[in-house]
């Protein structure tokens, strides 16, 4: 009897040394998982778990990193096709300036001021 509740403490030590090394190894993953939150953009909205299924998983970190890829892309696009747009609005808003300065230099003598620093404006953005 006095074998066998030898052998029952010592593997209720193994149990308890098993059980403070996963503590252990739980409060560094955690940490590691705080580093890798940290790092992923707010603005890319990933579900919760992502992180921790890509740390588990080594297909989860392919996953995580095509995932971040992809909306890097779109979100240069996105922007991209913002500037194209702003571009061309401000050519077409310069266009009509340059359509409106003579008659304002032709209407009133006052505006010829207004006029001669819009040009000047207008001279700066020409490549």
């Amino acid at each position: 009897m006095t074998e066998e509740v030898k052998r029952l403490r010592c593997a209720v030590a193994d149990l308890v040394g098993e059980n403070d090394r996963l503590k252990e190894e739980n409060e560094m993953l955690s940490g590691e998982l705080a580093a890798i939150r940290d790092m992923l953009p707010d603005e890319y909205g990933f579900e919760e778990g992502t992180v921790e299924y890509a740390v588990g998983y080594p297909e989860g970190v392919k996953d995580l990193v095509r995932q971040t890829v992809e909306r890097m892309q779109s979100r240069i696009g996105f922007e991209q096709l913002m500037y194209e747009m702003s571009d061309k609005n401000v050519c077409d808003l310069v266009e009509l300036l340059m359509k409106c300065l003579p008659v304002l230099d032709e209407r009133n003598p006052a505006f010829n001021d207004l006029s001669k620093e819009l040009r000047e404006a207008i001279a700066s953005f020409s490549i």
